[in-house]
């Protein structure tokens, strides 16, 4: 209410109320003057109101606002209830959490700058590198969730397909899951892009990972023991001239690979829960971890059309220290192709990364480094690569908030673009190729 109607209002009451205990007493011309003065005052409060809203416009504002309160609340009818999670983003779900969305999503924005030999010699700008939104919940039962998560093309920005499973809870710690997810392969693949060290995994990593596929797996977890078993359509014939090409969203007749399997088991050594080691880093209030994983991966060509009808096993070998403050980290991949065709040569490749961090300042500043090697068992007459990254992180609220800088020097011919690292294509003969990244993250929740 509008404070000097209101003032006004108890004025005149008053003085009203004084009138009326004096009138009896009062001289005639006396009590004209003041009935005068109170008419006056109830003109002059009149004119002041007159931009206030009449009652017809009083009542429509509240029936829009009544009307508009009924339909949020129709979204939660049944004791349904909405709001926010720390860690799990915004959420819609049923009175008993059978149906359940969390709403949740990361952009990773860089400024990237290459220096190599050739007649391209400086290449540098900024890209939004990663834009994902994700969704995940509970559909119709405690037991049965997914995730639907989708990518945004830094390059045009179209919507692609990155994850869409369903998994099944069949209890005693067993899962069957079925969509298209990361294969369970490198761990640095599957591990999350926003709990990544440096600003972009390894190179020997976009070489060799398997990437997503489509297919269905079981899963196991205990306090001490992860695994996963995985039958899928596969993924590319690991190539140099198609780095990360992935089976994304593809219709079951347009693979190259007539079937594959996927098996990875994980066991965890020391460190408070499995939590821990989302992330390659170690906050001051984690514990000592250990964590040690395998895997192997064997897919078949498809028979009928030569060009894919190649066998590949491919395996690894992971382990990650965490110390409070520190962290280090470091797997083997070793990769075996045996084309059908016998004038192909067949090739057995073998690469190592090796990665580490400290805070100076506890969970604010970090510096760490990366060395990886890659021997190509003179694919494409080439021989051996070797990659030196260093760089920091300031985390302004963990790795919901943080800022990454880091340089990145191939000592030798770097074989194809890999646009993610930062690395392009050298020439036949050319070496010592520079990128300087930098990379500001934010990650909601």
């Amino acid at each position: 209410m509008n404070y000097r109607i209101w003032a006004g209002g108890m004025a005149v009451a008053a003085s009203l109320h004084q009138a009326n205990l004096s009138v009896a007493g009062s001289d005639p011309a006396d009590l004209d003057a003041r009935i005068e003065a109170l008419e006056a005052q109830i003109a002059q409060l009149k004119s002041e109101s007159s931009s206030w809203l009449g009652a017809e416009q009083t009542r429509a504002i509240v029936r829009e606002a009544m009307a508009d309160s009924e339909s949020r609340a129709s979204l939660l009818q049944e004791g349904g209830t909405a709001g926010f999670r720390e860690g799990k983003g915004f959420f819609i779900s049923n009175e008993d959490g059978t149906f359940d969305v969390n709403f949740s999503g990361y952009s990773m924005f860089r400024g990237i700058y290459n220096d190599k030999d050739g007649p391209d010699k400086s290449t540098g700008g900024f890209e939004n590198s990663v834009t994902k939104l994700v969704l995940r919940g509970h559909a119709g039962s405690q037991d049965l969730t997914y995730k639907l998560q989708f990518a945004f093309d830094p390059n045009g920005g179209a919507a692609v397909l990155d994850d869409m499973f369903v998994t099944y809870a069949l209890g005693n710690g067993w899962g069957w899951s079925w969509g298209q997810v990361k294969a369970p392969f490198i761990r640095e693949q599957v591990m999350g892009d926003e709990q990544q060290l440096a600003v972009e995994r390894s190179y020997v990593n976009a070489i060799t990972s398997l990437g997503r596929v489509q297919g269905t797996w079981l899963s196991y977890e205990n306090e001490t023991i992860h695994g996963w078993l995985a039958f899928s359509d596969g993924n590319r014939i690991p190539s140099l001239a198609a780095p990360h090409t992935q089976s994304k969203n593809t219709p079951f007749n347009t693979e190259g690979t007539d079937w594959a399997v996927t098996a990875r088991v994980e066991a965890l050594l020391a460190g408070s829960d499995w939590k821990q080691f989302n992330d390659y880093e170690s906050w001051s209030t984690d514990e000592f971890g250990a964590l040690i994983g395998a895997a192997i991966h064997w897919q078949d060509g498809e028979y009928g059309t030569a060009a894919e009808e190649t066998q590949v096993f491919t395996w690894t070998v992971d382990g990650l220290l965490e110390f409070g403050q520190a962290n280090l980290s470091a797997w083997v991949v070793g990769v075996h192709t045996s084309p059908n065709a016998s004038a192909a040569m067949s090739y057995d490749q073998f690469g190592f990364v090796v990665q580490g961090g400290v805070h100076l300042v506890p969970d604010k500043f970090e510096l760490f480094g990366r060395y990886e090697w890659f021997d190509f068992d003179n694919f494409g007459s080439l021989d051996n690569l070797s990659i030196f990254t260093a760089g920091f992180n300031y985390y302004f609220r963990r790795n919901s908030w943080k800022w990454t800088t880091d340089v990145v020097y191939a000592m030798d011919q770097v074989p194809t673009s890999v646009g993610a690292t930062g690395l392009l294509a050298d020439g036949a003969g050319e070496d010592g190729q520079i990128a300087l990244r930098t990379q500001m993250q934010v990650v909601i929740p």
